[in-house]
């Protein structure tokens, strides 16, 4: 009886309650779609038309007050850009084309000596 039990046959004719390990995805978690009802929150209510384009006017003309006035509103302690030793795209020193238009660390004195970058010294 035992045999018969474990045939092929039977075990096919029961049915599944689950599919194949196979078939079946490994994540635990539930799809969500973007037409899911718990995605849909409340907003203001849109305004009129005359409105909203007075409200996208006076936005945009505070985003280009801001963006204007962040290079006037320097820090008064802020070092001032350095300026390039050479004009063009060459280097006349080292020949390097479209490199840096300023040796980035240079020496304090010749020999032994310190190496600066924007007035910061570094002891090598």
């Amino acid at each position: 009886m035992f045999a018969s039990l474990t045939s092929h046959t039977f075990l096919r004719s029961l049915p599944r309650s689950q599919p194949p390990l196979h078939l079946r995805s490994l994540s635990s978690t539930i799809p969500r779609f973007y037409s899911d009802p718990l995605l849909i929150r409340p907003g203001p209510p849109p305004l009129p038309a005359r409105q909203q384009r007075e409200f996208e006017e006076l936005v945009r003309k505070a985003q280009t007050q801001v963006e204007g006035s962040a290079e006037e509103d320097a820090h008064p302690d802020a070092r001032a850009p350095l300026r390039a030793e050479f004009e063009g795209e060459v280097n006349p020193v080292t020949g390097e084309r479209g490199g840096p238009k300023r040796e980035p660390v240079g020496r304090w004195a010749e020999g032994e000596g310190d190496w600066s970058f924007k007035g910061r010294v570094s002891d090598f």
